[in-house]
């Protein structure tokens, strides 16, 4: 009988062995993902007020539009898909849109159900408020949209201006998605509200609620999302992960050790090249790359700051931006993470050219030229202040500014002082026109040209180009022209000649495309960094590894032990009858 046992644990461990041939990963969800950042919420999570890329990250997470974007797709008119909007049509004039909405989406209350009234009030309020600062007046909904139609309690009809080509991604922007009425009163924003989650934002519709919102002296501190229990799409399956934390970190130092201890499960936004190089060896983590479309630029103030040299001559713009070299930075700085740019619209996207390269990189001989006419030279310097964003709101703001200054003094006939302010203090430098020159940076709102060609005349800039800009108004004539055709050809020439103007002018000048980045542990999936700029939580899920192996194992252990049971009975009953016959 001993024997007989031996070779059943033999068997058992034999068939254990042979199973580690098979080993594959079985996945087990974890219930909750925390991601790091260096970002914050700028202003709001209103859509009437909310223009900045955290803030539309979380209101994407806790809202919806009528539309979305196909996750993984180039973001085109082809790449819209169904969200609050089951399908749609257009008229052959392009001037009317009928949206068909979803029955039974229900609010947060669990009551109150989505319908055509709730998109009018969403978009009459925006427009109504008109925040200087918001997407909707920068953008310019008042001169696209005339009116939103109740047609009934399912069907709702957008009446434009214009045959706006690219009107159904700007639907799919979060300035488009759909507020509360019973927490989004028609003539104010929505501000954060200390201890009360519910009251800090009007979105309710999306994958996720907003149920904490902590901030400590005007700083985001933590930002908790959990699943939304009537959300339109559970039934699919989304969110897959049902809570998502926010932490927060002063820098991107602070943020690399984080996802490297193990203290987060997502590291974005923003994580420094040199650091993304290093990560992309450390097999504890995995590195996500994505198609870029963020750019960054430089602006010009031509309004008089007291002290400083007026920027409103072309001459001295021209000057400066021949100076500067895009590819050297590109190199050192972003460690060929980033790309050259020579136009506001994006490599890869209609109406791109390459039109700034006209004036150089570290063309140094047209620098001296365009400024000895204004009498600056070696002895007597152009003197300039030229301010950065010194909190992580954007990439290594900081090794940017002092590669900018190192390149412009080395045309010999140009002086930079530097000066710094957090992203707070420095928007507010912009909103009050103090800063001589300075860097900005812009994420799409929707993909395609409109969105990014305005930049050089953005009133929010606060830049007065629009009150001295020789070619200002030409500009304005031409995408206002390419506003009103959906014909390719001609929208391409009309924002060709928008650059050609731009590169005479240099109210701002594009400098880079940078790609998108993240970090993960290992078993992170789901993440998708695609040419639309969008961080879609819903997606993701944290995913604790099982191998095969190891279920094999237990399973084995679990028969044995069962395996010893019976046979010790059976032991046990054929002892039995011989002790009865004693």
């Amino acid at each position: 009988m001993k024997r007989k046992i031996a070779s059943i644990f033999l068997a058992l461990i034999l068939s254990t062995l042979l199973g580690a041939s098979f080993i594959y990963t079985v996945r087990a969800p974890v219930s909750t993902l925390v991601i790091g950042t260096t970002d914050s919420v700028e202003s709001a999570i209103d859509p009437a007020l909310a223009y900045d890329f955290f803030g539309w990250a979380i209101i994407q997470s806790i809202g919806s539009g009528l539309v979305d974007i196909e996750p993984g797709s180039q973001a085109g008119p082809e790449d819209i898909i169904p969200a609050l909007a089951t399908d749609w049509t257009v008229s052959a004039s392009g001037l009317n849109w009928t949206f068909n909405l979803r029955h039974g989406v229900l609010f947060d209350d669990g009551v109150t159900e989505f319908n055509a009234t709730h998109v009018k009030y969403s978009f009459d309020r925006a427009l109504n408020i008109a925040s200087p600062d918001g997407p909707q007046i920068n953008i310019g909904y008042d001169a696209i949209i005339d009116s939103v139609q109740v047609v009934s309690k399912y069907q709702v009809k957008f009446n434009l201006k214009i045959p706006f080509a690219p009107f159904l991604q700007l639907m799919a922007c979060q300035a488009s998605f759909i507020v509360n009425p019973q927490h989004a009163p028609f003539n104010k924003i929505v501000n954060f509200t200390a201890y009360n989650a519910r009251k800090s934002t009007p979105m309710d519709l999306g994958p996720y609620k907003l149920t904490e919102w902590a901030r400590v002296a005007g700083k985001d501190y933590r930002i908790v999302l959990d699943a939304n229990p009537y959300y339109w799409n559970i039934s699919g399956g989304y969110p897959r992960t049902q809570r998502i934390i926010y932490q927060f970190y002063a820098d991107s130092t602070a943020l690399r050790l984080a996802i490297e201890g193990g203290d987060i499960d997502i590291a974005f936004r923003h994580i420094s090249p040199t650091d993304i190089v290093s990560l992309k060896q450390n097999p504890n983590v995995k590195v996500w790359e994505g198609t870029g479309a963020f750019i960054q630029y430089m602006i010009f103030q031509e309004e008089q700051i007291p002290g400083l040299v007026r920027l409103n001559d072309s001459r001295i713009r021209r000057a400066i931006t021949a100076a500067l070299n895009r590819t050297e930075l590109c190199e050192t700085v972003f460690l060929g993470q980033s790309v050259p740019l020579y136009s506001m619209i994006p490599i890869g996207m209609m109406g791109h050219t390459e039109a700034f390269k006209a004036l150089g990189d570290a063309n140094y001989t047209y620098t001296r030229s365009l400024l000895d006419e204004l009498g600056y030279n070696e002895t007597n310097k152009l003197q300039i202040e030229l301010w950065y964003e010194s909190s992580g709101h954007y990439p290594s703001s900081d090794d940017q500014a002092v590669l900018y200054k190192s390149q412009l003094e080395a045309s010999g006939v140009i002086s930079v002082t530097l000066k710094s302010a957090d992203w707070p203090s420095y928007r507010l430098a912009r909103n009050n026109g103090i800063m001589h020159v300075f860097v900005y940076g812009w994420y799409p709102d929707y993909f395609d040209p409109d969105d990014y060609a305005f930049l050089y005349w953005a009133g929010w800039l606060n830049h007065h180009y629009a009150d001295y800009g020789v070619h200002y108004q030409h500009m304005v004539d031409a995408y206002d022209a390419a506003r009103n055709t959906t014909d390719v050809a001609t929208r391409t020439s009309l924002y060709a000649q928008i650059d050609q103007y731009a590169m005479e002018d240099c109210p701002v000048v594009p400098i880079y495309q940078s790609s998108a980045w993240a970090v993960s542990k290992p078993d992170v999936e789901g993440i998708i960094l695609d040419i639309s700029q969008a961080w879609r939580n819903w997606l993701i899920i944290p995913e604790f590894p099982t191998s095969l192996f190891a279920i094999f194992l237990v399973m084995t252990i679990i028969t044995v032990f069962l395996a010893r049971k019976v046979i010790g009975q059976k032991v046990a009953q054929a002892k039995a009858p011989l002790h009865n016959q004693r």
